[in-house]
C-alpha cells in the first residue's frame, strides 16, 4: 500500500510538475514576446527618431547654403551698384529741378532690381543698403553670412540699425551685436540692434526721432476675403494712446454686454471714430464724404435681391454719413452669333460678367456689389469688348483729358502704369507718353496713369515708355525698358471678364474651306 501510495503520489507530483512546467513555459514565452515588443517599440522610435534628426539636419544647412548664397548675391548686387556709378548716369529730364548724380543712380538701380527680380521698390533698397553694407564696413557680419552663422534677416538688421553710426564705432558694434545674432532670432536680435545703436549716441536721440516723425504714413495692402490691412507708421507715444483709447471703448462696450469679441470691438471702435468723427486739426475740412469708385460687371448685377448686410455689419461700422460711391456699370456685349437668351439669363444668373472691382483694392463680393450700386447716386457707362473685356477706345484734342476720358483711362489701367505694384491709378496723374509740347495728342493711346514717384523715374532716368495700340481698337499695351536694357509689358486691367458665347447647331453656319483660308478665321466651335 505504501508503495502503491507512493507511486501514486509520485504520479501526482509528476502531473503537477508537468503543469507548472507548462505554466513556467506558456509565461517564459509571454515574457519573451513582450521583452521582443519593449525591444521592437523603442527600435522603431529610434529610427523614426533618427529619421526625423536627419531631416532636421538636413534643412538647418539647407539654411546654412542659403545664407552663403546671399552673402555671394549681396556681391552681385553691390557690383551692379558701382557698375552704375561708373556709367556716371545723368538727369534725364528738360527742364525743372534736377536730380544729383547720386539719386540717379539709386532710382536707376532699385528700379532695375525691383522691377526685374518682382520685388517692391522698398524690398530692393533694403538688398542694394544691406549689400553696400556688407561689402563695405560690416566685414565681421559679411564673414558670419558666408559661413552660415547667421541668416540673411540678421545681417539685414544688422546693417539696417547701424545706418546713423560713424564709420569708427562699427566695429565696437558688430563685436557686441555678432554673439548675440548667432544665438538669437531675428526679432530679438532686432532689440539688441536698437539698444546697442542708442547707447553710443544719447546726444542725438531727439533729432533722430523728429526725421522718423517726417517719414509718418498710412499705407494700405489688400487681404484676401474682402479684407485689407491699414498701417500707420507714427510715433510710438500717439500709437499707443489710439491702442488703450481703442480698448477703453471696447472694454465699456463688452461690459456693457456687446456678444462681440473684445479685438473685433477694438477694431470697430476705431473704423467708427475715423468715419464718424470730425477732425479737429486748424484747417482740415469738415464734413468730407469718401468718394468710393466701384466697377461692376453688368452681369453681375442681373441677380435675385440679397438681404440686407446693414443687418450683417456692427452697428459701429454704419457711417453717420453715406459714402459717395462712383460704380461703372458695365454694358458688356455680345457680338458673336449663337448667344441665347435662355444662355444669357443663366450667364446672369451664374454672375458671368464677373467679380466687381473695387479700386485700390481689388475683387469684391457680389454682396457688397450690389448694396453699392443701388445705393449710388449714379453710373457711368462704360462699353467694353466682349472677348477681352477692355474698354473700347475713343479720342479727345486737348491737353487736359476731360472728365469722362479721365475716368476712362482710370478705368482701363486701375494702377500706376509702371511695371510694379504701387498706387492705385485714382492718385495718380495722367502722364503723355509721348509729350504733348511734341506735337503729340492728348488721346486714349498716349495717356497712362503714373504715380508721383514714377513720374520722376521716367523724367530723370534712363527708363522709357512706349504705348502700341491695341487691336481692333482695344486698349493699348504699354511696353518700359530698363537703363539696362530689359523690356517689360504692362497690360491693361480687364475690367470684365469676356461674355461667353453659347453655340448651338442650329445657329452654326459651317464655312467652307475656300472661305476658312482666304479669311484666316477659325471655326466658331
Amino acid at each position: 500500500m505504501n508503495r502503491t501510495n507512493l507511486t501514486d503520489c509520485d504520479g501526482e507530483f509528476d502531473d503537477d510538475d508537468d503543469g507548472h512546467q507548462h505554466d513556467r513555459q506558456r509565461h517564459d514565452r509571454h515574457h519573451d514576446d513582450r521583452h521582443q515588443q519593449a525591444i521592437n517599440v523603442p527600435s522603431d522610435r529610434l529610427t523614426l527618431r533618427a529619421a526625423y534628426a536627419s531631416s532636421v539636419a538636413a534643412v538647418l544647412e539647407g539654411e546654412r547654403e542659403a545664407a552663403t548664397a546671399s552673402a555671394e548675391q549681396a556681391t552681385r548686387i553691390d557690383r551692379m551698384r558701382r557698375a552704375a556709378l561708373a556709367l556716371h548716369l545723368a538727369d534725364q529730364s528738360a527742364g525743372g529741378p534736377k536730380w544729383s548724380p547720386d539719386v540717379v543712380v539709386q532710382r536707376t538701380v532699385v528700379t532695375e532690381l525691383a522691377v526685374g527680380a518682382r520685388l517692391s521698390e522698398a524690398d530692393a533698397r533694403r538688398k542694394i543698403d544691406t549689400a553696400h553694407g556688407l561689402c563695405g564696413a560690416f566685414a565681421q557680419t559679411r564673414r558670419a553670412l558666408e559661413h552660415g552663422l547667421i541668416s540673411y534677416r540678421h545681417a539685414e538688421k544688422i546693417v539696417r540699425h547701424a545706418r546713423l553710426l560713424s564709420d569708427n564705432r562699427i566695429d565696437d558694434y558688430e563685436a557686441r551685436i555678432l554673439p548675440a545674432a548667432q544665438r538669437a532670432s531675428v526679432q530679438r536680435l532686432e532689440r539688441e540692434c536698437r539698444a546697442a545703436v542708442e547707447e553710443p549716441q544719447p546726444a542725438t536721440a531727439i533729432q533722430r526721432h523728429l526725421d522718423a516723425c517726417a517719414e509718418r504714413r498710412l499705407t494700405l495692402d489688400p487681404g484676401a476675403d474682402g479684407m485689407a490691412y491699414l498701417t500707420m507708421f507714427l510715433p510710438a507715444v500717439e500709437a499707443v494712446a489710439i491702442f488703450n483709447r481703442a480698448t477703453d471703448l471696447a472694454r465699456s462696450l463688452k461690459n456693457a454686454g456687446d456678444p462681440r469679441t473684445l479685438t473685433q470691438l477694438r477694431v470697430d471702435a476705431v473704423c467708427d471714430l475715423d468715419l464718424n468723427g470730425e477732425p479737429s486739426i486748424p484747417g482740415a475740412t469738415r464734413g468730407i464724404r469718401a468718394h468710393v469708385r466701384v466697377t461692376v460687371p453688368a452681369l453681375t448685377l442681373v441677380a435675385p435681391s440679397a438681404p440686407q448686410r446693414a443687418a450683417l455689419q456692427p452697428e459701429a461700422l454704419q457711417p453717420a454719413e453715406p459714402i459717395d460711391v462712383k460704380p461703372t456699370a458695365l454694358e458688356t456685349s455680345a457680338s458673336e452669333p449663337g448667344l441665347s437668351e435662355r444662355g444669357a439669363s443663366e450667364a446672369g444668373a451664374s454672375e458671368t460678367g464677373g467679380p466687381a472691382n473695387l479700386e485700390g483694392y481689388g475683387p469684391i463680393d457680389r454682396l457688397t456689389a450690389l448694396e453699392l450700386t443701388r445705393d449710388a447716386p449714379g453710373f457711368q457707362r462704360v462699353l467694353t469688348d466682349p472677348v477681352t473685356g477692355i474698354a473700347l477706345n475713343y479720342g479727345r484734342q486737348r491737353y487736359k483729358p476731360p472728365a469722362d476720358l479721365d475716368e476712362l483711362i482710370r478705368t482701363v489701367h486701375s494702377e500706376c502704369t509702371f511695371p510694379l505694384s504701387c498706387s492705385a491709378s485714382a492718385t495718380a496723374d495722367l502722364d503723355h507718353t509721348k509729350p504733348f509740347g511734341d506735337g503729340f495728342g492728348t488721346d486714349f493711346g498716349n495717356l497712362s496713369p503714373l504715380c508721383s514717384s514714377h513720374h520722376k523715374v521716367k523724367h530723370h532716368t534712363e527708363w522709357s515708355i512706349e504705348q502700341h495700340p491695341g487691336i481692333d481698337g482695344t486698349a493699348p499695351m504699354i511696353t518700359w525698358t530698363s537703363p539696362a536694357g530689359f523690356t517689360y509689358v504692362v497690360e491693361p486691367t480687364p475690367i470684365a471678364r469676356p461674355v461667353p458665347t453659347f453655340v448651338t447647331p442650329s445657329t452654326v453656319t459651317r464655312p467652307s474651306m475656300k472661305t476658312r483660308a482666304s479669311t484666316d478665321t477659325p471655326p466658331p466651335f
